[in-house]
């Protein structure tokens, strides 16, 4: 969604040309297993993607994933043309990825741990790394007043694959043992479910149903329209973009990514939260149960200061986030590599 924003943001002034595997923007694009691995169909890829920048006059290459950035470094120097990079979580460290790091002529770096890790390990020029955060839409997540009902309803946020996935089971350890303490509330978890862990999840959450009643828990899968499911919504529990979208639409939200839980958001946790990407990055990692139980106790109890953190979340995510300010220093970067 990131590079969707951007594109809705240029919207008139660039063409934007998309390649990937699937996109759930309602795009056209061109279908191509990016997905796949250097050898041998990242070869493969590399010659479309060359052949396709040809056809279509393609002036400049943006890629947003590890192996997407390998094809666009080869299909890049195979055309003459720039490339930019945006990593978006610390590269994995092995021999591959120091031979072929594939940064390209400038790269964006989307939080400080990210900045620090390329630096570090890759040892790459500080002139050539640019720190802009995820941009989003603020138009779409428009604060609006709830009122609360008997139980709170809790979104957990959040794709449950990869370290998504021992986040999610940290969670459901700390609620089924804190659930007889806090008061009450209904927690509906969004995101795609892998169909691999589909009936096992069933399985799970019918268990801890009965040790967290009367608060009950349920899956709603991929949901399309999140911004009115935000808005229908007392709190979330999530990380990088999705917590931002929360914040934004004047939510509080307990930060818990794959790098840790860091807590309820708020002005003593922010420079923490800024850093990881809101929790994604946090190294090492630390998953601190007593941080979680108190964000979940924070959440769920009375609190007098709500419309006041939720209108310093907003203000923080306007400052920091707003992607008409992001657009504009991505064009920066892309003017230098141009040069």
């Amino acid at each position: 969604m990131y590079c969707v924003s951007l594109a809705e943001a240029w919207r008139g002034k660039h063409d934007v040309f998309w390649i990937s595997d699937r996109l759930y923007g309602g795009q056209t694009y061109q279908s191509m297993p990016i997905h796949r691995k250097a050898f041998p169909m990242g070869i493969f890829n590399t010659w479309r993607v060359a052949s396709y920048v040809r056809s279509n006059g393609i002036q400049l290459i943006h890629s947003h994933s590890r192996r997407a950035h390998w094809v666009a470094a080869q299909a890049a120097r195979l055309t003459g043309i720039s490339y930019v990079t945006t990593i978006h979580q610390p590269l994995p460290l092995h021999f591959f990825s120091k031979l072929f790091p594939c940064l390209g002529d400038q790269t964006i770096a989307i939080d400080e741990v990210v900045v620090d890790h390329l630096r570090r390990h890759f040892q790459h020029p500080a002139d050539k790394i640019h720190l802009i955060r995820n941009g989003i839409n603020l138009a779409q997540a428009v604060p609006s007043p709830r009122q609360t009902p008997n139980m709170k309803q809790v979104l957990l946020i959040g794709r449950l694959t990869g370290g998504r996935w021992p986040a999610f089971q940290f969670f459901l350890e700390v609620l089924e043992r804190l659930s007889r303490t806090v008061p009450p509330a209904h927690y509906k978890i969004v995101g795609q479910i892998p169909d691999v862990r589909r009936e096992a999840l069933i399985r799970q959450l019918s268990i801890i149903s009965s040790h967290i009643a009367p608060s009950t828990i349920e899956t709603l899968g991929y949901v399309k329209d999140l911004h009115t499911l935000i808005r229908n919504s007392d709190g979330a529990i999530a990380a990088g973009r999705s917590a931002l979208e929360c914040l934004a639409g004047g939510r509080p939200v307990i930060l818990l990514g794959e790098g840790g839980a860091l807590g309820l958001c708020r002005p003593e946790i922010w420079s923490a939260a800024l850093r990881t990407n809101l929790g994604d990055h946090v190294e090492p990692r630390d998953f601190d149960p007593a941080k979680l139980e108190a964000g979940l106790r924070d959440l769920l109890n009375p609190r007098s200061d709500v419309q006041r953190m939720n209108r310093w979340g907003r203000s923080e995510v306007e400052k920091h986030f707003d992607i008409r300010t992001v657009a504009s220093q991505v064009e920066g970067v892309y003017q230098k590599a141009l040069r």
